[in-house]
């Protein structure tokens, strides 16, 4: 074994506190990347997987002639095709009222597009207009089985059904109703497959869809071509699978993660490259008497540099390996405890090479280059002048001078103030350190207390109303009374809510349309300033994210289009709610967009303090009432769709802990190993180790205090960028970062670098004070 390498196995185990911290920092950075970016591409092959096995529509179409928009996607080159009927009737299912969604579905063979997968019971029977198909989170919610009844209101009123089975859909992964309603009480929707024949009869109405399967290897500008071909035959929407509503709400969720994923341990693989290189310059700067020497011998400066180069990569690449071996194994459980909260019927999990291989780079990269410049420095070392002394002089400058003449200050807080301006890297270093723990800490907070404030703002200030009810037309005339009369109600508001299809320039957008009395109480509309607004008596107010998809402005017109045709709205202003982007108007105006479907709607408000589950029982039993929605009892789904947010939040709030505690514990550590000398002609002269442990204290905490600022700067910044990945159509959630999270998180740091003093302090009791004077005299 050469002398060069018993040096570098020795000099890592003299210093493997701090060696082993550098590697646990390098450690957490490759297994973040390397288990949430294979947990990210499991997920996304799992959903492909599921859509595949299922014939997920590439292209779903509404509006127009369904038959004939199917036909002319056949002539542009789909592959299959099928149309179907698709209507949002109220439901009754084990004594809750709804408003669910019933899709028809051959009975004489599976469905071409769009298939199902029977969990529990079978089929539908062939010729049956009497049983449905039960889509999986439904029964999960309610508890339905096989062979129990549900009841589903159509034209004549109330049809039973037999459940024949359950279901998983493609479509419905996520539970969502649309676009604008994707977080919403579990109790207020539910998916139902039923013969197309009842579902015909029940909506009164032919075929509204037309789904499309395109050939296997298509390109982006066949299913172009093939969708023109569609908007050209009369369709008024044509929608690719991507923007599918539950795939679109799964999508946000995923993309954020990744994109968190890649940005998080990048910030620790940093930070393990700057405690690499502060770790190695001290020790350069230490062994300067060695160095001189070896090159005085004839050691070449290459070799030399390969020497402390080899350093960095030893470091870099055990922690490189070990974070691949635990991200190996994290991208599991990751994975299926994801897959498992939302029920992903078909998860894969897979090996990615290149992940391993990009996490073993990533590692070794770092090491190097964390020991590059340290490297390069020893190998320029003169030989004479590094044999003279330990380490160059260092003459004072105007900050160490100006210190030196602060006499009131007790001169071991003097001497740590002057370190501070003496030696720049390393306060450099450890204020980088702080600087990168508050970016993680901030960024992952600012995330959240940005959701639960964009939260409490939509549930509590926009979307005000307690619960929504739909009764029948036949008694909707006295409905607004009886409710009024209800003990615990204190408001009662008529409303409308259906879907529309927003055109204009060529471009479409299917959403929601709600109306609203002028001058409701119910609803809050929020302008993209700020400032609440009234509702126009004529035309429409737009979330904001219509403005770019469909390229419009306020006082543009826009035509809304339904299956009761098509009616043309001015844009009276654009509004910025957290989810969804939905049209408002006046009841009056909605009556004029959206179909009759025999039912009429109201909303409520309840008294504080009111039993809610009381109160849906007493509302639903009410005669006459079809439906009910509780829009508060969003909690069970929120947390659910944001449970992995939650948890890599957690994680990122702890990590972040602990990569200032490394990085400021490998900067203390060199900082005691470079000033040995110092120290023991401290203890020598009689200087208590209390006082000799403040002085590197003091030096520590002030060198992390002037990173706070540039940290909570950038913090901020981060946790804004993080937060646009999330924005679409879906969700907008502007930065809101309380005051109070700015001050502890920069407490936090500075707690975190007060307890990284403790090995700090057992290391300067352990200088040999004696062995360090004899050194000296030699």
């Amino acid at each position: 074994m050469r002398a060069t390498t018993h040096k570098t196995i020795r000099d890592l185990a003299r210093q493997r506190g701090q060696v082993i911290a550098v590697g646990i920092t390098i450690m957490l950075g490759v297994m973040l990347y390397v288990a949430s970016a294979g947990a990210f591409q499991n997920l996304s092959g799992s959903y492909r997987h599921t859509y595949d096995l299922m014939k997920f529509a590439d292209l779903t179409a509404t509006g127009g002639d369904p038959a004939a928009v199917a036909d002319a996607a056949l002539a542009a080159g789909a592959a299959t095709t099928a149309t179907r009927v698709q209507f949002d009737p109220p439901m009754l299912i084990d004594g809750t009222k709804l408003v669910g969604r019933a899709i028809g579905v051959p009975t004489d063979a599976r469905p071409a597009v769009d298939d199902v997968r029977v969990i529990d019971g079978s089929y539908l029977d062939p010729g049956t207009t009497s049983q449905a198909l039960v889509e999986y989170h439904a029964a999960e919610t309610f508890g339905i089985q096989v062979g129990d009844t549900v009841r589903v209101f159509g034209a004549g009123g109330w049809h039973d059904v037999t459940v024949q089975g359950i279901v998983r859909s493609a479509e419905y992964l996520w539970p969502a109703r649309n676009r604008q309603d994707v977080i919403s009480d579990s109790h207020a929707f539910a998916v139902l497959f039923v013969p197309e024949a009842a579902a015909e009869a029940w909506a009164g109405t032919g075929p509204d869809q037309a789904l499309v399967l395109m050939p296997a290897g298509y390109t982006t500008a066949e299913r172009d071509s093939v969708a023109a071909a569609m908007h050209n035959a009369g369709a008024t929407d044509v929608t690719p699978w991507q923007e599918q509503a539950s795939h679109a709400t799964l999508n946000e969720d995923l993309k954020g993660f990744n994109e968190m994923a890649i940005a998080f341990p990048m910030l620790f693989l940093t930070a393990a490259g700057v405690a690499a290189y502060v770790l190695l310059s001290r020790r350069i700067l230490q062994e300067r008497p060695i160095i001189g020497t070896l090159m005085a011998a004839g050691a070449k400066p290459r070799r030399v540099m390969r020497h402390y180069l080899g350093q960095g990569l030893v470091v870099g690449g055990i922690g490189a390996v070990v974070g691949v071996v635990l991200g190996v194994v994290a991208t599991g459980a990751v994975t299926s405890s994801y897959a498992s909260a939302i029920g992903v019927p078909d998860v894969v999990v897979s090996a990615h090479p290149w992940l391993i291989v990009n996490g073993l780079a990533f590692g070794v990269v770092v090491g190097l280059l964390g020991a590059l410049a340290p490297s390069l420095r020893a190998s320029k070392t003169a030989p004479a002048e590094a044999m003279r002394s330990a380490a160059p002089a260092v003459e004072p400058g105007p900050w160490s001078r100006a210190v030196a003449r602060w006499t009131r200050l007790p001169a071991t807080v003097r001497m740590a103030l002057r370190d501070v301006g003496r030696s720049r890297r390393r306060t450099l270093a450890t204020a980088l350190g702080s600087v990168l723990s508050l970016v993680l800490v901030l960024a992952t907070v600012g995330m959240m207390t940005s959701m639960i404030e964009a939260l409490h703002l939509h549930f509590d200030k926009i979307n005000k109303e307690d619960a929504v009810v739909t009764v029948d037309a036949s008694v909707a005339s006295g409905a607004q009374a009886t409710f009024a009369g209800l003990p615990g109600v204190s408001i009662v508001e008529p409303s409308s809510v259906g879907e529309v299809t927003a055109l204009a320039g060529g471009h479409s957008y299917v959403t929601s349309l709600r109306g609203f009395e002028p001058g409701t109480t119910m609803h809050g509309f929020h302008a993209t300033d700020g400032s609440f607004i009234a509702l126009p008596d004529s035309g429409v107010l737009a979330g904001v994210g219509l403005k770019d998809t469909l390229h419009v402005n306020v006082g543009d017109t826009i035509t809304l289009s339904t299956t009761r045709g098509q009616q043309q709205a001015v844009i009276r202003g654009f509004l910025s709610e957290p989810l969804g982007t939905t049209i408002y108007s006046s009841n009056a105006f909605a009556a004029t967009v959206l179909p009759d479907m025999g039912v009429s709607t109201f909303v409520l408000g309840f008294d504080s303090g009111v039993n809610r589950d009381q109160m849906r029982n007493t509302i639903t039993n009410l005669p006459g009432v079809v439906a009910y929605n509780d829009t508060k009892a969003f909690a069970e789904s929120l947390n659910k769709y944001l449970g992995l947010f939650w948890v890599f939040g957690i994680v990122m709030i702890a990590l972040g802990a602990v990569l200032a505690l490394a990085i400021i514990y490998v900067t203390m550590a060199v900082n005691v190993v470079e000033r040995t000398n110092e120290l023991a002609t401290l203890r020598a002269a009689g200087v208590p180790l209390r006082k000799v442990a403040g002085t590197i204290a003091t030096e520590s905490l002030v060198a992390t205090a002037i990173g706070l600022p540039f940290g909570l700067l950038l913090g901020v910044v981060a946790a804004k960028q993080f937060l646009a990945t999330f924005s679409s159509d879906i969700f907008q959630f502007p930065l809101v970062m309380p005051w109070w999270v700015l001050v502890g998180a920069a407490v936090g740091v500075l707690v975190a670098a007060g307890v990284s003093q403790v090995p700090a302090s057992r290391a300067i009791r352990k200088v040999d004070v004696a062995k360090v004077v004899r050194e000296r005299s030699i």
